[in-house]
């Protein structure tokens, strides 16, 4: 079974591209998703997003922007995100996840430049546009990033370190001398939802009740159901259906799980209430999704 691996503090443990070089760096579609949507998660790293074609809505701690082609995200550790289409349209991009403990060997640069941008509660995210010089420097990073982590020719690790370290100077320098307008949601309610969401990226393998998912969050039934709702715009149940379907489009890449092997590992009753849900949400079969990804 696949499962998302959560720290204790319920962020995510994030799957590298290298086992001992904390850096992920992928190309993905909207498209790819359940019901076009990536799960709500969030993490000690910094992550970027860059809308290579199309467009693309991104939540951050239940707030939602939308970013258009060209456009990057920088979203800031600890902040919750997800990335999603409002009207159906697929959206191309690539990702990049940094943990700035990458970055924090030298103590003085760690104290006086990382944590600073760690902490910076003022700045939970910045959208980045190439019309602004010192944003399409760092959109045109994200791009060597990538390929650089992609190609992995000879040396790729000095040249990624180099291209970090500008990066972090660029994010720094410009958050230091930027006043955010940024205007969060009640604390309370976030570390519910961290808690909640938390409960369900570890258990959704198993039966869930909506009781159990606000106990997790210490919130009665009706405020658990309020909090989904202003921050991810849907229902706790909807949530846990779908980050099922998730965790079961990652299984479908392993050809010796049947059908009915994955719906059960996922938390789902059956193959055919799995099929049923997977055919309305995705717009084809399990079985028929696997032999399209299988043909690429």
């Amino acid at each position: 079974m696949i499962e998302m691996n959560l720290l204790s503090d319920n962020s995510e443990v994030v799957s590298y591209n290298f086992s001992d070089f904390p850096v992920r760096a992928k190309h993905a579609l909207l498209s790819d998703y359940p019901s076009m949507a990536a799960a709500n998660h969030w993490h000690e790293d910094w992550e970027f997003t860059l809308v290579l074609e199309g467009k693309m809505c991104y939540s951050v701690n239940g707030k939602t922007y939308e970013l258009q082609e060209g456009q990057a995200i920088f979203v800031n550790s600890e902040n919750m995100h997800y990335g999603f289409s409002s009207d159906g349209s697929d959206c191309s991009f690539i990702y990049i996840l940094l943990h700035p403990h990458l970055l924090s060997t030298i103590e003085r640069i760690k104290d006086n430049y990382i944590l600073p941008i760690c902490k910076d509660a003022s700045h939970p995210f910045i959208i980045l546009a190439k019309e602004i010089p010192w944003q399409n420097k760092i959109i045109e990073l994200l791009k060597n990033i990538y390929d650089l982590c992609n190609e992995e020719q000879y040396g790729f690790e000095l040249q990624l370190m180099s291209l970090f370290y500008s990066l972090c100077y660029s994010l720094h320098h410009n958050m230091k001398n930027n006043i955010s307008t940024y205007e969060s949601i009640e604390n309370k309610k976030l570390e519910a939802m961290h808690s909640m969401i938390g409960y369900i990226q570890k258990n959704y393998h198993k039966k869930i009740t909506l009781n159990q998912i606000a106990t997790a969050g210490n919130v009665c039934r009706s405020s658990c159901c309020d909090i989904f709702q202003l921050i991810l715009q849907k229902t706790p149940i909807s949530y846990l259906t779908e980050y099922r379907l998730e965790k079961s489009i990652e299984l479908l890449k392993d050809p010796s799980l049947s059908i009915t092997e994955i719906a059960l590992q996922c938390g789902f009753n059956g193959s055919s209430y799995f099929t049923e849900i997977f055919h309305k949400k995705i717009g084809y079969t399990p079985v028929q999704y696997r032999k399209r990804k299988l043909m690429i």
